[in-house]
């Protein structure tokens, strides 16, 4: 029995980005929605009917109408495409959720939400183990009853969780409290499990992966901005296809000024990412001895190339005082 799907998780439609100006602000929010149809474009492409999401479709578990509605109008743009959706522990299917008001929502045919551990087979002989969190800490491994679910003989058995692989560690506090045992797959006889809360892709083992957040949301460079397209073949490994669907490309820098041409090396690396400019959002941390008119300099040269970007930030508190030039 062979079957394929995509793989994404960590959506968090309704993160609020407070730092950044608020037009810039509306455009990332804007992307972690327009994601979705990237997401849907990227199964077509491939012959794949199914996406599935391993927690975090929401930033919290209470927003405004209008974002709680927003995936759900993108997913149903798509109703080619079956997304199958669990709980994480940002959006945690707690009574008043989000989750519980899905059928007041107007849920689209084509979206199903898994807020029970219990297997459901969402294609012929295909079945989902999911482990919903109904709390944003669990205290437990909720995948430990995949071990024991009984499907019929044959049948492929893809788990969907969202927690931090013991031994391997989090990208969120909340949910180092929710650990997932990295044999899982092996363990419950899973053809593939897939993970969210780890926001870059990530290979655990041949059948456990995080696919990470397809739209990279902060400067950490843990390859965000993908999707995992899936495919299984009976007992054969699965393979996995690492899909590139990020808009905006986040990029940090710590860098050392010390002779002239500096800035120009900088901006020479800047200019040489495969993103084009207006896609880009830069952090810069500068350091060095450099004399009082350099931090003009610096200042000119910031405000020319911001013309160019989304958004830039540079910090030049590490610039201290010394005689020369830039």
């Amino acid at each position: 029995m062979s079957f394929a799907f995509i793989h994404t998780a960590d959506w968090q439609i309704g993160k609020p980005f407070q730092n950044f100006p608020v037009d810039v602000a509306a455009r990332l929010d804007r992307a972690r929605l327009d994601a979705i149809d990237r997401l849907a474009e990227a199964a077509r492409a491939r012959g794949i009917g199914h996406v599935l999401v391993a927690g975090d479709v929401w930033d919290s578990e209470r927003l405004s109408g209008k974002t709680e509605r927003q995936p759900l109008a993108r997913m149903a743009k798509h109703p080619d495409i079956a997304w199958v959706l669990i709980p994480g522990n940002h959006d945690a299917a707690r009574p008043g959720s989000v989750w519980t008001r899905l059928a007041t929502l107007g849920l689209p045919v084509n979206v199903r939400p898994l807020i029970e551990p219990v297997p459901v087979e969402i294609a012929p002989g295909v079945f989902v183990l999911p482990a919903p969190l109904k709390a944003r800490s669990a205290g437990r491994d909720l995948t430990e009853w995949m071990d024991t679910a009984a499907t019929p003989s044959g049948a492929l058995r893809i788990g969907l969780a969202h927690g931090s692989v013991k031994g391997f560690g989090s990208d969120s506090e909340d949910t180092a409290d929710i650990p997932i045992d990295a044999a899982r797959a092996k363990r419950a006889g899973l053809a593939y499990l897939a993970l969210g809360d780890w926001h870059g892709a990530l290979r655990i083992g041949s059948r456990t992966w995080y696919s990470g957040t397809p739209e990279p949301d902060r400067f950490k460079d843990n390859e965000p901005g993908e999707a995992l397209a899936v495919r299984l073949a009976g007992e054969a490994e699965p393979a996995v296809e690492r899909v590139p669907i990020g808009h905006f490309v986040w990029m940090e820098r710590a860098v050392e000024l010390r002779e002239s041409g500096g800035l120009s090396a900088l901006e020479d690396e800047i200019r040489r990412c495969a993103a084009p400019l207006d896609r880009m959002l830069v952090r810069l941390k500068l350091k060095g001895r450099l004399p009082p008119a350099a931090l003009f300099r610096i200042e000119v040269w910031r405000e020319a190339l911001s013309a160019e970007l989304e958004h830039i930030e540079c910090d030049v508190r590490g610039i201290g005082v010394a005689d020369g030039s830039i």
